[in-house]
Formats: C-alpha cells, sequence, structure tokens
C-alpha cells in the first residue's frame, strides 16, 4: 500500500485520528488538504476510454458535501468519480453484487484517493489498487488497466475470503486480507464514502429492465407493475449505521416533525459511553434524488439506563403529549418489585429524565412476550400492548393491553388473537391499517409462509384481533432473526407501508434500510 501523505510532524496523530475514526460509530474526520494536492501531483492514466464525462462531474458535485473520509472526502471531482465508475462497472460484469464494489472502491480511496496512477513513489505500486508487479499483482501495463486491476482484486478478495466471507463483517478487515497493508486501520474510514459513490453509481435494476424491454418490444408487452402491497420498494438505502447485531433495537418515528419517519436504533450494550445508548437516523434524504434516507445523525445520546440486555423491550410513543417522542422501556424480569416494570424517558431531555418508572400488574415476563405502544381507547394518552406468543392457555397468541392513564395498573383489553402460537419467526405491532381509529395487529411472519416469501397478516381490532383485513406476501424471500420490521405512512399516501430493516449481510456492508409500498 502506498504510505499516506502526511507532514511528518502529523503523522502520528492523523494516523491515531483515523484508528479512532474505524472504532467509532461517529462520522470520520474530513479529507486532509495535502492528501488530494500530493495525489494530484502524480501522474495518472484515464480510468475510461472516454475520460470524465459531464455526469461524473455532476456526481462530484452532488456527493461532495456528503463525503467525509480521511482520504478523499470533499475533495472527489469527476476524475474520481470516473474511477470508482470503472471499478463498479467491472464488479457488474463479474455479476457481484453492491457489497463487492464497496469493498473494492474502500481498497482504492485508501490507495490511491481513487487515482490510475502510472508512476510508482512508493517501492514499485501502481494503479488504482497501487499493486506492486514485484509481488506477482502483474505487469505494470496491466496494472494500470481498471479492467485488469480490478479483476485481480476481487479475485484476491474472493481467495482470501472463502466460503463468500466478503459478504459478511468488517469491510476494513476484509480490504487489508486482499492489501497486506502496513496500515490496516486506513480502510474502515472510507466505507462510507465508498458505499456512497457506489449507491450512486449502480444502475436501478428496475430501471433498467424497464429501458430494456422498451427497447426491444412494443409498449404494451411491458412488464406488468407490481400489484398488491409490499411489492414494491418505495425506498433502499444503506444507512449511516455499519453492520447491526441483536444488541440494537430499531423502530420508527418522525423525531424532528418534517413529517418523514425517523429510524430510532437503541444500543444496548458494547457502547462508548458504558450504557444504553440512542441513535436517530433523519428519515429525509441525505442528497436529493437519491436514495440517501437514514444517512444523517439527529440524536446520538447515552441514555441514564446502564447495559441492558433481552430483558429489555424498547418502544418509542409520546408519552406527555408535548409533540417529542419519548422513549418506553419496558424491564421483564430481574426488577425490584418483581413484576415487569415501565419506565418512561422524556424525548425532550434527550431521554435524560424519567417521565415514569412504575411495576405493572403483570408478573415477570420472558422472551416469549413482545412489546408495543398504541392509543388503545383514543384517551390520548399511550397504553401499553403485551403479546404472549406462546405458553397462553388458549394454545394461540394472545393480546392483553394495559392502560396508560392508570400507569398500567388495569387492563382494557385481554384476548385471544386468530394467530396460532407464535415465535421468533413473527415480529408484531399495532397499527390502525384500516384507519377507523382502532390500532390493529400487524404481524410480519418472517419464515415458514407456504409461499416461501416474508407475509404480512393484519388483524382487525374492532375485532378483538380475530378478523382478518389483509394477508399478503412481500417482495422479500424468508428474513430471519437480522431484520427488524416497523410500519408507517411513508409517502403520506394514507396506507400503511412497510419497513425492513437489515442489519448484517448487505451488499453494502452496513445496516440497510428498505420500504415496500402499502
Amino acid at each position: 500500500m502506498r504510505r499516506p501523505r502526511l507532514p511528518s510532524v502529523i503523522a502520528t496523530a492523523a494516523l491515531a485520528a483515523a484508528s479512532l475514526a474505524a472504532a467509532s460509530l461517529a462520522v470520520p474526520a474530513p479529507a486532509l488538504a495535502g492528501d488530494s494536492l500530493m495525489a494530484a501531483a502524480i501522474p495518472s492514466a484515464p480510468c475510461q476510454p472516454g475520460g470524465v464525462t459531464a455526469a461524473d462531474g455532476a456526481v462530484a458535485d452532488r456527493l461532495r458535501p456528503f463525503m467525509d473520509g480521511r482520504r478523499l472526502g470533499g475533495s472527489v471531482t469527476g476524475y474520481n468519480v470516473s474511477c470508482a465508475r470503472a471499478i463498479v462497472g467491472n464488479v457488474r460484469a463479474r455479476g457481484l453484487n453492491q457489497r463487492a464494489a464497496v469493498i473494492a472502491v474502500t481498497a482504492a480511496i485508501a490507495e490511491s484517493t481513487l487515482h490510475n496512477y502510472v508512476v510508482a513513489d512508493d517501492h514499485d505500486s501502481l494503479g488504482l489498487f497501487q499493486q506492486r508487479p514485484s509481488q506477482g499483482w502483474g505487469q505494470p501495463g496491466q496494472i494500470v488497466d481498471p479492467r485488469y486491476a480490478t479483476d485481480t482484486f476481487l479475485n484476491a478478495m474472493i481467495r482470501k475470503n472463502p466460503d463468500g466471507g466478503w459478504q459478511t463483517g468488517d469491510i476494513g478487515v476484509i480490504c487489508q486480507r486482499v492489501q497486506a497493508s502496513a496500515f490496516p486501520e486506513a480502510y474502515a474510514p472510507e466505507a462510507h464514502d465508498a458505499a456512497l459513490l457506489v449507491t450512486t453509481l449502480w444502475p436501478d435494476k428496475t430501471t433498467s429492465a424497464t429501458s430494456a424491454t422498451s427497447a426491444t418490444t412494443p409498449a404494451k408487452a411491458a412488464a406488468k407493475k407490481p400489484a398488491g402491497p409490499f411489492q414494491s420498494a418505495l425506498m433502499t438505502a444503506g444507512t449511516g449505521l455499519g453492520p447491526t447485531d441483536a444488541r440494537f433495537d430499531m423502530s420508527m418515528t418522525d423525531w424532528n416533525g418534517d413529517r418523514r419517519a425517523d429510524l430510532v436504533v437503541v444500543q444496548r450494550s458494547g457502547t462508548a459511553s458504558g450504557r444504553t445508548d440512542l441513535y436517530v437516523l433523519d428519515g429525509a434524504p441525505a442528497l436529493p434524488g437519491v436514495a440517501s434516507s437514514f444517512q444523517r445523525l439527529l440524536l446520538n445520546t447515552a441514555t441514564p439506563l446502564g447495559p441492558t440486555d433481552e430483558r429489555y423491550a424498547f418502544s418509542v410513543a409520546d408519552w406527555n403529549g408535548d409533540g417529542r417522542p419519548d422513549l418506553v422501556v419496558v424491564q421483564k424480569s430481574g426488577t425490584a418489585s418483581g413484576r415487569t416494570e415501565v419506565g418512561v424517558l422524556d424525548g425532550a431531555s434527550n431521554f435524560q429524565r424519567y417521565l415514569l418508572q412504575t411495576a405493572t400488574v403483570l408478573g415477570p415476563t420472558d422472551g416469549r412476550y413482545a412489546f408495543s405502544t398504541a392509543d388503545w381507547n383514543g384517551d390520548g394518552r399511550p397504553d401499553l400492548v403485551v403479546m404472549q406468543k406462546s405458553g397462553t392457555a388458549s394454545g394461540r397468541t394472545e393480546v392483553g393491553i394495559l392502560d396508560g392513564a392508570s400507569n398500567f395498573q388495569k387492563y382494557l383489553l385481554e384476548t385471544v388473537t386468530a394467530l396460532g402460537a407464535s415465535g421468533d419467526r413473527l415480529d408484531l405491532s399495532l397499527a390502525d391499517w384500516n384507519g377507523d381509529g382502532r390500532p390493529d395487529l400487524v404481524a410480519v411472519q418472517k419464515s415458514g409462509a407456504a409461499g416461501g416469501h416474508t407475509e404480512v397478516r393484519v388483524l382487525d381490532g374492532a375485532s378483538s384481533f380475530y378478523r382478518t383485513l389483509r394477508q399478503a406476501p412481500t417482495v422479500l424471500g424468508p428474513t430471519d432473526g437480522r431484520y427488524a420490521f416497523s410500519v408507517v405512512d411513508w409517502n403520506g399516501d394514507g396506507r400503511l407501508d412497510l419497513v425492513a430493516v437489515q442489519k448484517s449481510g448487505t451488499a453494502s456492508g452496513r445496516t440497510e434500510a428498505r420500504v415496500l409500498a402499502g
């Protein structure tokens, strides 16, 4: 790997900053001007046969305010974009996915700031990936060919991460396995910029398919639009989060009052603060005209809660009617009272102050129980929805609703639903599907459905969750514990849409969100 070009006086401090950026959820520091100036002084060749296009320049202008890596960041140019475009095109030609492109572009940013160098200035390193002829990467003339260089990088990536290991895991670590650099910490801080470039440059499948069809067949033979709910995507994007896991709870709410649902992420443990932390990611697109929701951080705070675990459930609701969502924390067991307890943290204080701490009428609960909040009786106070998936007297999924106005001391409803006993394969929540003012039970079956797809079933609240309002497969195949689901009206059409958040194993290497039209 070519040595990063830093003035010697600040080299140690800059490398330390890079290490911190790689380890933190926070956004990395901006690119250093010295990197760009010195990179431009080394002779480089075009990455595309036609050179830099006006479209490349336009992409650079659009992305520049949002790119924040150490090496490239806000200094991105049309030339850099043309080199990223060459890499993306070669990845697609190999039949590999977007994650492979993000890995390759990450490595190229760290190695060459996306320059196709034709003169070696660190040993005999050349090209986009600073590959060395003396180490078997190829002849100099081959290495400065972006197609050859990308292919050899991808070959090494696949070989050094057997059994598809590159499809998951930390992108910085994967790059280091390929490049064997003396600066292993240099890659991870560039993954965010790489993901932005790849997301922008990767052709949209639907657009490409439609264009191909219209070019070869009459208009009347064009493919039918997806029919029914949850068959078409309103938005698909990598979020500002890296891969997440079971320690992270996901939910949706409009945090900043812009009428766009934002992503609320509760990290139970493993935080820098040593406490339970909360992040809010902006649902509004970070880049106009690009699927880039959940890129901007609206809030990052440590709560008064210490580290939490699977005994805790989280949801968001406006408890005190101040227009700011509050965090409802349910502790299922291990409480001082010996009962299931609820705490409500005030959103207006950025979740630093308790609005309520109380024991409920429920005894201790466990993993068989799921919790949600909804205003069941229309009194303006959120009620606690208790869903027991298995181990019930009826042998079916049962729902109890505890009155928020009584601080969860009184039942508003206890009912047996039309759902059989359910387990981890079902995500349960409440939302008013049919607009009758009564919350309905939304059950997302991740796997085991007859059609092999993730399926949604909505049970009517007015029938105490016994009558089915809607049952439909989604466009998603079977899902698992890596997925979290919510329902919101994403596009303001009055119909609830399904938000699927995939925590890990994504093409981008980040936590990804997909909104399916209801």
